[in-house]
């Protein structure tokens, strides 16, 4: 596949941006755009709003448009994106749009193909562990929701995708007080159970130190204080280490654990946090398993993008 628009739609901005499969067959970013979901109002406004963009391109100019919203992706042709107002709907045909051929990926299974792509290159280390070339990689990642997904290996045949939306599991809080801190987190949100989507996203985060501290912050603010070192960055750390580690311990990922994107990309003092390493390693009956899982922290802003690439240049 020669030309691939790569699209990463999110809550807040949707990126497109224009590849190429390099003699590697690996994708080489060209140009690229940013534009606002909220503003868009519906996927059609969001194409108009892209004609009307600095973007050099057309959606006919690519062979294949690959996009990659948030929220769990129906039969391959529906898309309910989470945090907006509006859907991807393929199932009158994608032509309408312009594109020559397109496909409808979740948001973090383009971030599990990034781990196939140049753009992991830069991660930093966590665990520093040796990666199995065998074995499953897990991505989890936190921003406006909380995204999963696992890449496993095909033996001579690439690998596959597994889509999870494992962030609307019910949290897995141990003690009292935490079981109280999900209670106020299920009081103030109105909702019948705490999920991870609610506690380690930016209005968990929130909630997290209103809870603990008393003061009623932005998520960005909450960031700031945390960095200063207290109390809610310990409980987020473990917090964090916790979903973490079930979700290596769920897919065997000793391909690697990529922390990708969001809450802890822009703020990496919550996996240098001592309690971070402990709480992931804290396994009375896996913990010889977790000491062979590899934790890298991908803060890459692109990835997301390079995976959607990555599927585009994979097409058949």
């Amino acid at each position: 596949m020669g030309r691939v628009l790569a699209v990463d739609i999110g809550g807040t901005n949707s990126r497109f941006a224009a590849f190429e499969a390099g003699p590697d067959g690996q994708p080489v970013m060209k140009e690229t755009v940013w534009l606002s979901s909220k503003a868009a109002k519906s996927f059609g406004l969001l194409m108009d709003m892209l004609a009307e963009s600095e973007f050099p391109y057309s959606p006919q100019d690519f062979d294949v448009a690959v996009l990659a919203p948030a929220g769990p992706v129906i039969r391959g042709v529906y898309c309910n994106v989470t945090n907006v107002d509006w859907d991807v709907d393929f199932t009158g045909g994608f032509e309408k749009y312009g594109f020559r051929d397109a496909v409808l990926i979740n948001d973090f299974v383009a971030q599990a193909y990034a781990c196939r792509t140049s753009a992991v290159a830069g991660c930093r280390v966590v665990h520093d562990v040796d990666v199995s070339p065998t074995g499953t990689v897990g991505v989890i990642g936190a921003g406006t929701g909380l995204g999963h997904c696992a890449l496993v290996p095909l033996p001579g045949q690439g690998f596959a995708p597994v889509p999870s939306e494992a962030g609307h599991i019910s949290f897995p809080a141990e003690t009292a007080e935490e079981l109280d801190f999900c209670h106020y987190v299920m009081d103030r949100r109105g909702i019948n159970y705490c999920c991870g989507d609610e506690v380690l996203t930016g209005r968990g985060l929130t909630a997290l130190h209103r809870y603990l501290a008393g003061e009623e912050l932005e998520a960005s603010e909450v960031a700031a204080r945390m960095k200063e070192g207290n109390r809610t960055l310990e409980w987020y750390a473990r917090f964090t280490a916790r979903c973490c580690r079930n979700y290596a311990l769920s897919v065997c990922a000793t391909g690697g654990l990529y922390i990708s994107g969001g809450i802890v990309a822009k703020n990496p003092f919550v996996v240098e946090h001592p309690v971070f390493m402990d709480e992931f390693l804290r396994s009375s009956s896996m913990n010889d398993l977790l000491k062979r899982i590899p934790v890298f922290l991908n803060d890459n802003q692109d990835s997301g993008l390079y995976g959607a690439a990555l599927r585009g240049v994979l097409h058949r």
